[in-house]
């Protein structure tokens, strides 16, 4: 199962979104930090996530140290990916 990230912006306007593996969401959802943010619990239900919110989870995502393993062999590949997406949107949603 995956999760997609979806920038919130009108169709044309929205920069592109992420598709992540259910562990690697997941993991994200579970650095200290995010419980202030979003709902951590590991479920595929959708959320609406501000802009505000999103830049805080930036943030915590940027000063924060994939575990060995983590999405698969470029943990830092797809970190950084993770946090251009989220800095970048206008708020996001899940699905």
């Amino acid at each position: 199962m995956t999760v997609s990230l979806v920038d919130k912006r009108r169709s044309g306007q929205r920069i592109p979104g992420l598709d992540l593996a259910n562990g690697t969401w997941f993991t994200i959802l579970d650095i200290p930090g995010m419980e202030s943010l979003v709902n951590q619990k590991h479920t595929n239900d959708p959320l609406n996530v501000t802009p505000v919110k999103a830049k805080k989870m930036a943030d915590i995502v940027e000063e924060w140290t994939p575990p060995d393993g983590w999405s698969g062999d470029e943990p830092d590949k797809m970190k950084r990916y993770i946090v251009e997406f989220l800095r970048g949107c206008n708020g996001f949603r899940s699905h």
